[in-house]
């Protein structure tokens, strides 16, 4: 996919914070206009954002390469994808075996053109019509358009997606209990199915060839019709889209890198709910009130029955520690460990005061941009890619934040006789969060003199120099802690069994 589809596919993504994105696209479309890739190391691994345009382009493609080498119709080459989970080079290899068998096994058969007489009579209902009301598919059975009609928009309707390809055939009945094997194609699909059953029709083939692709998934905010496509050669699960959403490859939910996807599972089941408006995993309150608001959205519902607050208060009278709909009371809902509450307690309180700090490093975002194009770029240096590691500097401090996050997790779930691993991970997370607090500082304190200038300053070039090397310190001292974790801190000689 070139630029002009990367910048496009910009505008029409849904996604948690408008601000966010504003913020960032400006640095993204920086690198593109320099023909540059973002590709980043263990820090983020950024991915494509396909709209369905993209993805139907990248249809094309391959759809046009199994064309050419097969010798097929593009018609009958999106059938022969579709029926064999849109891997092109198996196709190549299997036709190059046997092509014959590879056509049988979809339904693509090789049978003589039926001849040319003024009138056919229907396969299907037997009504004799002229030549021009019949169409037929590789079997060459004559099928009036009417019957076409009724079986293909009736097989679309009824039948679940997931059995098109072995109901989409030829109605012909070849023997008492056998249907003809001939497969429908695109082609009559385009020709004989209603608007809406065409529609779902290539809704099926988008949604297809996305699930059948290794480096591919659907976008995980709810309501985008985006993809998001992945090097193959990316070494980390936690990705981010362009737009500035990150999330985990595998599980498709917040990115929580250092941790695994079973220990992020286990820990959001006791300690957060997805937003019923916008799926953003939200904490629970400290003091156990069923009360909780979405920061990015600023939904307010209830943490038991997902109700909107105010809906809530309206069923129990009031009570902000009570949900009717599960009658759950207060002293029962406010379990969640009973291996060490003290333990718990400071875990969580380090896991949520971090999440709100990187929420406000979040929003700090849109406030760097502005800085970018109304301050310094009319004053410091023209050229808006230039100025590109400030927002790098932001994004840096809020990776940080939100696997230090994370590591109070890996923390709480470490035994209780692997002190070695405790310590090690008490230093490793003091010593990230003086990176962050110096980059921090030097972000928010440093730039601000210069925003106000209104003659480019002598000492923007150190203040650049100062900045983009803490940046790499920090990122070269993040990556190190998500590897060491993730690697299981295997430096620390066993403690235990």
């Amino acid at each position: 996919m070139d630029n002009n589809s990367v910048i496009k596919s910009l505008g029409e993504l849904e996604i948690q914070s408008e601000a966010e994105a504003e913020a960032y696209e400006s640095y993204v479309n920086a690198a593109l206009e320099d023909g540059q890739t973002k590709k980043k190391s263990v820090q983020r691994n950024y991915a494509t954002v396909l709209t369905e345009e993209d993805i139907r382009a990248l249809m094309e493609i391959d759809i046009q390469s199994v064309s050419d080498f097969t010798s097929l119709s593009k018609a009958e080459a999106t059938l022969l994808l579709s029926h064999l989970r849109w891997d092109v080079d198996d196709i190549r290899e299997q036709w190059s075996a046997g092509a014959q068998i590879v056509r049988e096994s979809v339904g693509l058969l090789k049978l003589d053109p039926p001849s040319d007489d003024n009138e056919y009579f229907c396969g299907a209902c037997g009504k004799s019509d002229p030549h021009k009301n019949f169409a037929s598919v590789s079997c060459g059975h004559r099928i009036c358009t009417l019957c076409w009609t009724s079986h293909i928009n009736k097989i679309i309707s009824e039948k679940p997606s997931a059995e098109w390809n072995l109901w989409l055939k030829c109605p012909v009945r070849v023997g008492l209990h056998a249907s003809c094997p001939a497969s429908v194609g695109r082609d009559m699909i385009e020709e004989f199915a209603s608007r809406e059953e065409k529609f779902k029709y290539n809704q099926y083939l988008l949604r297809t060839y996305v699930e059948n692709r290794e480096t591919m998934k659907w976008h995980p905010i709810r309501g985008s019709r985006c993809a998001i496509d992945l090097s193959p050669d990316s070494a980390n699960a936690s990705v981010s889209c362009l737009r500035l959403v990150r999330f985990c490859w595998n599980c498709r939910e917040d990115a929580h890198s250092p941790v695994d996807c079973k220990t992020a599972a286990k820990w959001l089941l006791e300690n957060a709910v997805p937003c019923p408006t916008c799926t953003r995993s939200i904490p629970r309150n400290q003091d156990n009130s069923l009360k909780m608001k979405c920061l990015p959205c600023n939904y307010e519902f209830c943490w038991y029955c997902r109700l909107d607050w105010i809906e809530h208060l309206e069923g129990t009278g009031g009570d902000s520690y009570t949900c009717n709909f599960y009658a759950v009371s207060s002293d029962q809902s406010g379990e969640m460990s009973e291996s060490d509450p003290n333990r718990y307690g400071d875990c969580y309180e380090d896991w949520s005061s971090n999440e709100l700090l990187m929420q406000k490093a979040e929003a700090n975002l849109p406030k760097l941009d502005t800085a970018i194009h109304q301050d310094l770029s009319n004053t410091q240096l023209e050229n808006v890619s230039q100025l590109k590691f400030i927002l790098e500097a932001g994004l840096q401090i809020v990776e940080c934040l939100r696997v230090l996050k994370w590591t109070y997790v890996y923390g709480y779930y470490l035994r209780e006789d692997e002190v070695g691993k405790q310590n090690l991970l008490k230093d490793t997370q003091e010593r990230l969060k003086n990176f962050v607090e110096n980059l921090k500082h030097c972000l928010e304190t440093n730039l601000q003199p210069f925003c106000y200038e209104e003659e480019p300053s002598k000492d923007f070039k150190a203040f650049r120099i100062k900045l983009t090397e803490l940046t790499s310190l920090t990122r070269n001292h993040y990556e190190n802690v998500v590897k060491d974790i993730e690697n299981g801190l295997a430096s620390v000689v066993s403690d235990g069994p």
